[in-house]
């Protein structure tokens, strides 16, 4: 008897956890529309209604951190990536949202962190979001914090990555101007002008 009720416990408990996931997916459908119809506040509480249901679901916490951060609620965004990174610690997407937010609010040392974090967790760049506009956005606050040889390592990662890329060429042409490195930063303009040119 103890055997067969237990049975049922596992199967009442399995046909809840696959009702919830089917609410969760059904959620975040609703939340993805009406995020991208602009309404932030409506798509908020379909990822609040998510973490209600199961509070370890990372994307809903990304996905409520977005909204925040688009309503002007820095903090709260801020909150929100963490608790997204604590229950997926490799989310890419996760630390480079945060690390923009960071970055608003001037708090440029974590930025930089969190940019190095995203790019630790997808050393071989497969994920969707290219590490070379990390590399990017990361040689830009180097710069900012006048680590000119940082910025300079940076954006030549981001060149490894994408020969072509312009805006990390003609980036590090500007450190190597403000190092006093000006054969080094005409090339790399020559260049950027030339990319930019034939892309028109």
């Amino acid at each position: 008897m103890k055997i067969r009720i237990a049975n049922v416990l596992i199967v009442l408990l399995v046909l809840a956890s696959c009702s919830n996931q089917d609410r969760i997916v059904k959620l975040g459908e609703e939340g993805v529309v009406l995020f991208d119809s602009g309404d932030i506040m409506g798509a908020m509480l379909k990822f609040d209604s998510i973490i209600k249901i199961d509070g370890s679901v990372a994307e809903a916490h990304l996905r409520k951190a977005d909204c925040l951060d688009l309503l002007g609620d820095y903090e709260g965004s801020i909150a929100s990536y963490t608790r997204a990174i604590k229950y997926e610690p490799k989310y890419k997407i996760a630390y480079y949202n945060r690390a923009l937010t960071f970055d608003k609010i001037g708090s440029t040392r974590k930025a930089i962190l969190d940019y190095q974090s995203a790019i630790q967790s997808d050393l071989q760049n497969e994920d969707e979001l290219n590490n070379k506009l990390i590399y990017v956005n990361l040689g830009i606050l180097y710069g900012e914090e006048s680590q000119l040889d940082s910025a300079i390592g940076a954006f030549t990662k981001a060149i490894e990555i994408d020969e072509n890329y312009a805006d990390a060429i003609a980036n590090r042409g500007y450190a190597y101007q403000l190092k006093g490195n000006l054969i080094a930063a005409k090339l790399d303009f020559d260049k950027a002008s030339q990319l930019r040119e034939r892309a028109d």
